[in-house]
């Protein structure tokens, strides 16, 4: 019997399952010179996806995968956006017709073809980002060969795998390692904890906010086993709780140009990134007090990245992350790291989350302010007062509100910017000092 090369759903799907899949596209003319072409595809069944994405990158093709909720006419525009050549949009494979964008005429692409990369950062603007299928076998290498605690784990994939993180780091790698990952596309917290239930040794790949939601629901006396984070670092009160609840909890940290650049197998503080990966050199500051922007370079091509993320090497080499340059408040001259003070109102009862942001100041240059979400109402003039005995002067918000809920962008990141711009004139003359 054929093992399985990869499940979705428990659905298990081996080699010759993929090679039927992908089977009615082999006699169309659109894929007898696959490459040079660009093929944009939003499928909605994930094994079909999965199935072309093996088939079509050793045949030198370039991808854009589309996430499968994106309506067809947003998905055109990304097809077009993207000098895209054809677009695969529907249900599953043989029930697509390959759709002309740019007629015959084949874009410039890297050879043995790339995937391409929508990242939309902080402004929620599109970006397109093309990775040469060579770069990504150098980047899965070195992830492979660092984390080797992941040889014996089974990547349960509880994200996109249209995302470069549940593609490659999730699904790609464990096919490097000879493991078969287990897809889920049902995001209903209850059923991803039933699948890992089923899957003692496992290494869950899902955004924090998911992972987050697990854990409160986990019941009181299971654990899990490994997770991997990825984005931004946990707030310190969530970090020791998902500690508590599992056995390991892993971080990795890069960008959508280089992918992965570092990673730590075993987090024990906020902002812990780890080793930098060997296909990468990474520069940072040399202590907490003196962070730095982070520069990755890749070491093949030379490629240098500005991450705009400043951070700093410990003793033992790991890497840290503080804050987004740009997130970084100056109050009268001294940095205030948002997440340090989103830290000390996330200890105190009740409250759920917590953003600190911005405010332009007249006096000081910069103020911070907070919003929060809690259970229940908070008095927020008695809140900022029991700030003051856990942060430093200049980190006490000059603003504190209660939302209902904190905006976000599409991509699920806190637009800090945005919160900034929200903000009411009227409040803010209002502040008390």
């Amino acid at each position: 019997m054929t093992a399985p090369l990869f499940y979705v759903d428990n659905m298990p799907y081996t080699q010759p399952d993929c090679d039927q899949i992908v089977q009615c596209l082999e006699e169309r003319p659109e894929f007898q010179e696959p490459a040079g072409c660009r093929f944009a595809v939003c499928l909605q069944d994930t094994a079909h996806w999965l199935a072309l994405c093996l088939w079509l990158k050793p045949l030198g093709a370039s991808v854009l995968p589309i996430h499968s909720g994106t309506p067809y006419a947003a998905a055109r525009t990304l097809a077009e956006s993207t000098g895209c050549t054809y677009l695969l949009f529907g249900e599953q494979l043989q029930e697509v017709t390959p759709e002309v964008i740019r007629g015959k005429a084949k874009t410039t692409c890297a050879e043995g073809g790339e995937l391409i990369q929508l990242s939309s950062g902080t402004t929620g603007n599109p970006k397109t980002i093309t990775r040469p299928w060579h770069d990504i076998e150098r980047e899965l290498a070195a992830y492979v060969a660092q984390f080797t605690e992941a040889q014996t784990l089974t990547p349960v994939v509880a994200c996109p795998v249209t995302h470069s993180y549940g593609l490659i780091c999730g699904v790609l790698a464990a096919l490097q390692r000879g493991i078969a990952p287990q897809v889920v596309t049902n995001l209903n917290p209850r059923s991803i904890l039933a699948r890992l239930r089923a899957v003692p040794e496992h290494l869950l790949y899902a955004s924090p906010t998911l992972v987050s939601l697990l854990i409160r629901m986990l019941p009181e006396k299971q654990r899990l086993h490994s997770v991997m984070l990825s984005g931004a670092p946990l707030p310190a009160p969530v970090l020791d709780q998902l500690r508590n609840r599992c056995l390991r909890v892993c971080q990795q940290y890069g960008c959508s140009e280089a992918g992965c650049v570092a990673l730590s197998p075993d987090v024990t503080e906020p902002g812990q990134l780890g080793l930098p990966l060997p296909h990468v050199s990474v520069q940072a500051g040399g202590s907490p007090g003196q962070p730095d922007e982070i520069l990755i370079t890749v070491k093949a091509t030379g490629q240098r990245i500005h991450s705009r993320d400043l951070g700093y090497f410990d003793q033992q080499g790991q890497l840290h992350f503080l804050a987004r340059s740009d997130d970084t408040i100056n109050v009268a001259g001294i940095n205030v790291y948002p997440g340090a003070v989103e830290d000390v109102f996330l200890g105190y009862p009740g409250i759920r989350e917590a953003v600190a942001f911005k405010q332009p100041d007249a006096f000081a240059g910069e103020r911070v302010c907070l919003r929060f979400v809690a259970d229940s109402e908070i008095d927020t003039d008695q809140l900022r007062q029991w700030s003051r005995g856990q942060l430093s002067p200049h980190q006490v918000p000059s603003l504190v509100e209660q939302v209902e809920s904190i905006c976000r962008l599409p991509n699920g990141k806190v637009s800090r910017r945005l919160l900034t711009e929200s903000l009411n004139p009227k409040d803010l003359r209002e502040v008390p000092a």
